[in-house]
């Protein structure tokens, strides 16, 4: 019998709230970068986000400067902290609820963020997700270089990434795929799947979703 695959976004989905946003308000909190140059720079591009209107490229030279330079090794018990400190708090019990109906179901459970990789993967794994697209880091000489690999996971380029994922994974269409996001930068994702189901969405989701009769779903 054919597989069902599950799909989940993480940021505002899983999570009450942003991976990103909050890994560089966590930096600026325990003096690891200077306040004045993150904190207007991280609500732009965070405002920018949700409207939909976000410059991948420019985010990521900023995001990733927090990292570049730096082995994985030596980031590695900041990671934790930032997991232990500020990630646990975040994670929505409602929504874990939604990731334990499919995993009660024996449903493949794939985990696809825009966020990128360094700070999804340890979060994936907290999750109990084994399948996960996100956008890759590189590395180069065993370090950072501060830019992405390939195609970011975002909007279209989501897409594709689950696209790859799924050939990867012998599921040749998204005739038993379920998609759930609160974002409408996933919407060719949300339109590409059999089921979309939007967690909390923004505004213009909501809109689409009205149009569409997708299923909403509101967590507390």
């Amino acid at each position: 019998m054919k597989k069902n695959l599950a799909i989940f976004d993480l940021d505002n989905t899983i999570l009450n709230g942003d991976s990103d946003y909050s890994w560089i308000n966590f930096l600026i909190d325990i003096g690891y970068v200077n306040k004045d140059e993150y904190e207007k720079k991280n609500q732009y591009f965070y405002d920018k986000y949700y409207e939909g209107k976000l410059d991948y490229d420019e985010w990521a030279e900023f995001a990733l400067s927090t990292i570049k330079g730096k082995r994985p090794e030596e980031i590695e018990n900041l990671l934790n902290k930032f997991l232990s400190s500020v990630i646990e708090p975040m994670i929505n019990i409602y929504a874990l609820r939604l990731l334990h109906n499919h995993y009660h179901n024996n449903d493949v459970m794939l985990l696809a963020s825009a966020t990128n990789s360094v700070i999804v993967n340890p979060i994936a794994k907290r999750l109990g997700f084994e399948n996960i697209v996100a956008t890759e880091v590189e590395i180069v000489n065993g370090v950072y270089s501060g830019k992405f690999q390939n195609t970011p996971a975002l909007g279209e380029g989501k897409l594709q990434k689950v696209r790859e994922w799924m050939r990867r994974n012998d599921f040749s269409d998204f005739k038993n795929t379920t998609f759930y996001s609160d974002s409408i930068n996933d919407f060719p994702l949300l339109s590409a799947v059999n089921k979309a189901v939007a967690v909390n969405p923004d505004n213009k989701l909501r809109e689409e979703c009205e149009k569409r009769s997708w299923e909403i779903v509101e967590l507390p």
